[in-house]
């Protein structure tokens, strides 16, 4: 082969890399913007869930603090049921 048929031929075969490089990048652009998305997404719905637990953990702390206070100062007599 002559020395330019080689040059021609390394010259498409460059030029078809660099389109197929070119193609990956833009590829790689889209899944990072995706990417970026799905952190987001993931993180809100963590952090709402957290609220949730947090709301729901107070709920029932505040349920339990009721059950377990007496009032001592307004009641005259303190009575309890005897059990035979």
């Amino acid at each position: 082969m002559s020395e330019k048929r080689v040059i021609r031929k390394m010259k498409k075969l460059a030029l078809r890399i660099t389109e197929q490089m070119e193609t990956v990048r833009d590829v790689m652009d889209d899944l990072e913007i995706e990417f970026e998305m799905l952190q987001n997404q993931i993180s809100k719905l963590e952090s709402k869930k957290n609220i949730r637990n947090e709301e729901t953990l107070k709920a029932i702390i505040v349920d339990d603090d009721d059950e377990d206070t007496i009032d001592l100062e307004n009641t005259s007599t303190v009575t309890a049921n005897r059990k035979f």
